[in-house]
């Protein structure tokens, strides 16, 4: 690594989705997906949340105008990002996860509208957890040409390659 080295950044806790939309640098991508439920109470429910990727953590809020996030994660440590067949149901049609290296992390859902919509949020996600790791781009192109999907998929699907140290590197 250069004489730079890169940290991964943290959440910001208490901060409304306005402000964050509109922090310097701007945000990687905004839109509204509906997430799976975290809770056992909630596994079976997919509500409409507000997903913002600013520097490399998501955010998810109740709306758009939101004062604070319902929740929040660092991508450090998620090394793949892949469609969801298992969770596809008649309500959530174009489902997909981010996956954690380690299987002590959470395993999150979320669920597009469209599949144009998936791949899109699909390739930003790879191409921000692969920024730490690549130091390459990922193509973002999400033209809906059959013969490409599955080339889309196979590049995006991919793991990243990366390795956790066990020391945290944000001078914790």
């Amino acid at each position: 690594m250069a004489a730079e080295e890169m940290h991964w950044p943290v959440p910001m806790k208490a901060i409304g989705a306005q402000n964050l939309l509109t922090m310097p640098g701007g945000v990687a991508k905004a839109g509204y997906l509906h997430k799976k439920g975290g809770t056992q109470l909630q596994l079976l429910k997919w509500p409409l949340r507000f997903v913002i990727i600013h520097k490399r953590c998501v955010y998810y809020f109740k709306s758009s105008t939101s004062a604070s996030p319902q929740g929040a994660f660092s991508l450090s440590g998620y090394n793949r990002v892949m469609r969801a067949a298992e969770e596809t149901t008649s309500n959530n049609v174009f489902p997909f996860k981010i996956i954690h290296i380690s299987k002590k992390h959470r395993t999150w859902f979320f669920s597009a509208s469209s599949e144009e919509e998936r791949k899109s949020w699909m390739a930003l996600l790879r191409r921000e957890i692969g920024h730490f790791h690549e130091k390459k781009d990922l193509p973002l192109d999400t033209s809906d040409s059959s013969s490409d999907t599955d080339s889309f998929y196979g590049a995006v699907e991919r793991p990243v390659d990366i390795s956790l140290s066990p020391y945290p590197t944000d001078n914790e």
